[in-house]
């Protein structure tokens, strides 16, 4: 995200200057295609080069210089084993998430012990080194959400089917609702259950998220999971549309304290059964 940033910061500091990539590309004596490369955010532009940018398009771009010193730090997920590319990542850099899913409560709402059966309930069978790791990095991310200086923003869209999938035990899952029905008063969260009653052929396609960001002219990302694996897109043709759907099914879903009632009442039926 910060690579992409300075690359925008770069091209429209160059632009100001009324410098074309060639001539540009040339008084900083690196080629033109390298240039375009760190404009798209793809290179990691050096402190030594973005000095001399400064210099040659004479501009400050000191905000640029702390951006390119915050690249080049580890994110936290990498004492995980986790890539930069992962969507850990990607969530982190972001201010916003409007998630919809429709089988499996939202990874950022879950209990340790609902994740937990989530991951024990795969054909492959987890070692509990590895569970415990994706356990603190979930409590990390979690985290986000009652941060005060990086705030994570959750509007959440939940179908009921989630809610009565018996993803984990009566105990465990009866446990999940009740954090459910705590978690949904923080600022930061706004969880909306889409009753089974409001079809929606839309509501049928799968989870999927909508990303924001903080960084001005960062694109949103749209991000799904699927059986065929990790799909990202941030252009407008496919961000908006996701959007789009995430605001229907919003407008179906229950109001957040209409929400609440039925996950209690989903919860009574299940320690009476």
């Amino acid at each position: 995200m910060l690579r992409q940033e300075v690359g925008r910061r770069i091209r429209l500091a160059r632009h100001a200057a009324g410098l074309t990539i060639v001539v540009a590309a040339a008084r900083l004596e690196i080629t033109r295609s390298a240039l375009g490369r760190f404009e798209k955010g793809v290179g990691t532009v050096t402190v030594h080069l973005l000095r001399s940018m400064m210099d040659v398009y004479d501009q400050r771009m000191d905000d640029v210089l702390d951006m390119i010193r915050q690249a080049r730090q580890p994110g936290w997920w990498k004492r995980y084993g986790i890539s930069d590319k992962d969507f850990v990542a990607l969530e982190t850099a972001a201010s916003r998430i409007s998630n919809y899913e429709v089988t499996l409560i939202p990874g950022l709402l879950q209990t340790a012990d609902y994740t937990r059966a989530l991951f024990n309930s795969g054909r492959e069978v987890r070692r509990e080194d590895w569970i415990a790791n994706q356990l603190e990095v979930r409590l990390i991310r979690q985290e986000r959400l009652t941060d005060e200086e990086h705030p994570l923003q959750l509007d959440a869209v939940v179908h009921e089917s989630a809610l009565r999938n018996a993803a984990a035990q009566p105990p465990v899952m009866l446990g999940q609702l009740r954090h459910l029905t705590l978690i949904n008063e923080l600022p930061t969260v706004t969880l909306r259950i889409l009753p089974a009653s409001a079809f929606s052929f839309e509501a049928t396609y799968g989870g999927f998220s909508v990303l924001d960001f903080p960084l001005p002219g960062q694109p949103s990302i749209c991000h799904a999971l699927h059986a065929l694996g990790d799909e990202r897109q941030d252009k407008s043709e496919f961000v908006e549309p996701a959007r789009l759907r995430f605001a229907h099914l919003r407008s179906l879903a229950l109001g957040p304290d209409k929400s609440i009632a039925l996950i209690e009442q989903v919860a009574d039926e299940l320690w009476s059964s």
